[in-house]
C-alpha cells in the first residue's frame, strides 16, 4: 500500500512538472531581414519578468517563424507596415458592419 502511494504521488509530479509552461524568451537568434513576401504576420513581446528583452517575431506564410532584431531599420519598417495595415482592417470592420438599433 505504502509503494503504491509513493508511485501515485511521483507520478502526479511528473505529470505537473511536465505540464507547466517553460518561460523564457523565444528569440535566442535573430535576423536583420526577411523576405517581405514571405511575411503573413509579426508578433511584438516587450519586455516581461521571465524575458528582459524586447522580441519582434515574424510569422511566414509557410507556418514558420522568424525572429527579426529589434533595433534594425528594417524590423522598424515592418512593425510601422504592419500596425498601418491592422489600423486599416479596423476602420473597414467599423465601417462595413451594420448598426443595428433597437426602439
Amino acid at each position: 500500500m505504502n509503494t503504491s502511494i509513493q508511485c501515485i504521488i511521483i507520478l502526479a509530479c511528473c505529470i505537473t512538472y511536465t505540464s507547466m509552461a517553460i518561460l523564457r524568451c523565444r528569440c535566442v537568434k535573430t535576423s536583420k531581414y526577411v523576405n517581405p513576401s514571405l511575411i503573413a504576420d509579426v508578433k511584438e513581446n516587450q519586455p516581461c519578468p521571465y524575458c528582459n528583452k524586447k522580441e519582434v517575431i515574424a510569422i511566414l506564410k509557410d507556418k514558420s517563424s522568424r525572429c527579426l532584431d529589434p533595433s534594425s531599420a528594417f524590423t522598424q519598417k515592418v512593425l510601422q507596415i504592419i500596425q498601418m495595415q491592422r489600423a486599416v482592417h479596423a476602420a473597414k470592420r467599423n465601417i462595413t458592419s451594420p448598426k443595428t438599433t433597437t426602439a
